[in-house]
């Protein structure tokens, strides 16, 4: 799962969050990250 920091934009995947103490961006230090949402649509179909 990837995850997007708020402050400088970049990808952080849970590999690199597990690393470091707390959840924190390892590129800034910032706190608040978003979910990247999958770049798949899904689709359903309705009756």
């Amino acid at each position: 799962m990837r995850y997007i920091c708020a402050r400088c934009g970049k990808e952080v995947t849970k590999k690199e969050l597990s690393a470091l103490p707390g959840i924190k961006c390892s590129h800034c230090g910032y706190r608040i990250l978003y979910k990247k949402r999958p770049d798949v649509i899904k689709k359903i179909k309705v009756e």
